[in-house]
């Protein structure tokens, strides 16, 4: 059945390939950054706020570089035009070698030892994937580009899954996760992403499977980020001198509330996002934005336009809401200083109080981009981010009468799709500083250096006693506490449709005050070089990587207190049975033993909590790993 709906599949791609394209679709591809780039030197205005553009836009923007640009962003676009402009499609054959070398260094108690000191135990190994893309994209447009259609088809076929061999925080370029065809020990996936877009440069409609971005930032949006997985999109954009505004809705892929697998993946999950922008002053433009995560339900006042906080109101206010502000200041030609805050809840009686340790529910990312003109240096930029304890994530019941969650409880409402961060690329209780440079210091070469140092807790790690034996005595696999988005603020309740608060996530902000934080140090460098075309438009690229991460405290994130442990017991508030059935609130515990049950005092239940506690800390190691990936990409 499998190979024969990959049959039918490549079939339609490599039918319709030759009428489609990849620039429109890709929010990856190079156009963007160049776009990004020219903008922020004033050389394009009326930039759509939203990743990818129609071709419309792109031709606009390409032409207009050629016409203002200097002689180095002349080249880039013109090379760019004739890519987007010259065939009606291109076949591509991309091939790319990964080479991962890992060392952990264990720190165990030697019981041998009386000082307790401890003996280092490290061990090494290396691991090689190889991965093949072969695809067909190119460009087409309508009508005088009225109607462009966009679209990338083809496999990618590897040994091993790609993020294996990727830094932390990093997704894959490819949509590729799902639904794999095996032959040994080779993966073979559809990868495919296409967009039809309708209308004129400053109102058109978007539609389609593709990716998404938002923010001068790419690849790193605190709302849409481009690398996370495709999704099905429905857009509306409409530019107007100063004034932009962009609406879209995303069917996207739900998983499991625990951890998120994608053999939980299921349908009905939405996204709604909508932005509006206005540039008072050439140096000055203010976004506002949000978005709503929900599902089992496609609910048309968020198509509306009109704010999320008001129509989500009308159903009970039940739904992943979040709001920001992104603003765009450029104090010079060539340099945009860029803030974006997204706020997932906020506590205003406690913030008019002046009590910031309360539950905010914020990510922020603020930094400075510097482009200058006619240099070998394209772009540098600067930037810190932070996410807050259970931002992105969000708490699921299974029915609305009933405040119920167990381990097959889909999650509709947290920010994932397909199990894939929608935002930033860090985990809830996190925060990081980066630094990038990409340097072009003539046309077929370009260097691509970054250094990132982030920092991530286990909120868990700061529960109470009571709040970790509640966990500890539930059902195996119901409650996450890993600390990621997967894990949220609320406990079910067996009589209520509303579930019960987690004091300490509700009263408290917990940002990265835990013993045993996670340090993470990034150091890359890329290099790609493109041939020369040859006279019958055949272009070769070879593209190396290095990149070095050091972890301290690596196994943060794994499970600190799992559920299932049947000899722990709950005592209820209401018709307690003694066996962990009742109703109510829990207000104490009980522990069986050899068939017998006794009430835990305090005392007791602290020390079965520092028994699950210490065995987390104990798995904790430092890794050093060393990526190194080589590449050539030839498109005919």
């Amino acid at each position: 059945m499998k190979l024969r709906k990959l049959f039918f599949a490549a079939v339609f791609a490599f039918a319709g390939a030759f009428c489609f394209s990849q620039v429109s679709v890709d929010p990856s591809d190079e156009f963007y950054k160049y776009a990004l780039i020219w903008e922020n030197r004033g050389l394009v205005s009326n930039v759509p706020p939203i990743r990818p553009y129609p071709l419309a836009n792109v031709k606009s923007i390409l032409q207009e570089v050629i016409e203002t640009g200097c002689e180095k962003d002349k080249e880039i676009a013109t090379e760019i035009y004739e890519r987007v402009t010259g065939k009606p499609y291109h076949i591509t054959f991309e091939t790319d070698f990964f080479i991962k070398h890992e060392m952990e260094e264990k720190n165990e108690k030697n019981e041998k030892n009386e000082k307790n000191e401890k003996n280092e135990k490290q061990s090494f190994s290396t691991s090689k994937m190889l991965a093949l893309y072969p695809a067909i994209k190119g460009d087409l447009g309508f009508k005088d580009d009225f109607v462009s259609l966009g679209y990338g088809a083809g496999f990618a076929v590897s040994n091993a899954t790609d993020i294996d061999f990727m830094p932390q925080y990093s997704n894959s370029f490819h949509d590729s996760i799902f639904d794999a065809t095996e032959v040994g020990p080779i993966e073979m996936y559809l990868d495919v992403n296409s967009i039809i877009a309708l209308g004129y440069k400053n109102l058109f409609v978007q539609g389609g499977i593709y990716r998404s971005g938002y923010s001068a930032f790419i690849n790193e949006g605190l709302s849409l980020n481009d690398t996370s997985y495709h999704s099905g999109n429905l857009s509306l954009t409409y530019l107007h001198d100063k004034l932009s505004y962009v609406q879209e809705l995303s069917m996207i892929g739900a998983t499991s509330s625990y951890d998120g697998d994608l053999s939980t993946l299921a349908p009905d999950k939405i996204m709604a996002f909508h932005a509006i922008g206005y540039e008072p002053f050439d140096f000055l433009k203010v976004s506002f934005y949000e978005s709503a995560v929900y599902g089992n339900r496609l609910d048309l006042s968020y198509i509306l336009p009109v704010p999320y906080m008001v129509a989500q109101g009308v159903g009970g206010a039940s739904d992943n809401l979040a709001m920001g502000l992104l603003i765009d200041i450029k104090p010079a030609p060539g340099i945009l200083w860029e803030t974006d805050v997204m706020c997932d809840d906020f506590p205003a009686e406690d913030f008019f109080k002046l009590n910031f340790d309360s539950k905010y529910r914020l990510a922020a990312k603020t930094g400075l981009i510097y482009t200058p003109a006619n240099s070998f240096l394209d772009r540098l930029d600067f930037n810190y981010t932070f996410v807050l304890p259970y931002t992105y994530s969000h708490w699921q019941y299974d029915s609305d009468s009933l405040a119920s969650i167990s381990s097959s409880t889909i999650n509709y409402q947290n920010c994932t799709n397909a199990g894939v961060l929608i935002g930033s690329q860090y985990e809830p209780n996190s925060d990081a500083v980066k630094f990038s440079v990409d340097i072009k210091p003539f046309k077929q070469l370009t260097l691509s250096m970054g250094t990132t140092y982030s920092r991530h807790g286990n909120v868990c790690e700061t529960l109470d006693t009571e709040e970790a034996m509640i966990y500890l005595c539930a059902d195996k696999n119901v409650y996450s506490t890993d600390g990621s988005v997967y894990t949220h603020s609320m406990f079910a309740a067996n009589n209520s449709n509303s579930g019960n608060h987690v004091s300490s996530a509700w009263d408290s902000m917990n940002w990265l005050n835990q013993k045993h934080v996670q340090f993470t140090l990034q150091s890359s460098l890329n290099v790609k070089y493109d041939f020369k075309p040859t006279k019958k438009g055949t272009r070769v690229s070879l593209n190396a990587g290095c990149t070095f991460e050091y972890i301290h405290n690596y196994g943060v994130s794994n499970q600190m207190f799992p559920g299932g442990n049947e000899d722990i017991i709950p005592v209820y508030e209401k018709d307690d049975d003694g066996n962990g059935g009742g109703t109510g609130d829990i207000i104490g515990f009980r522990k069986s033993k050899n068939g017998e049950k006794y009430d835990l005092d305090s005392a007791e239940a602290k020390a079965i909590v520092d028994g699950f506690k210490d065995a987390w800390i104990s798995q904790l190691t430092n890794k050093l790993n060393l990526f190194f990936n080589f590449g050539v990409t030839i498109r005919f």
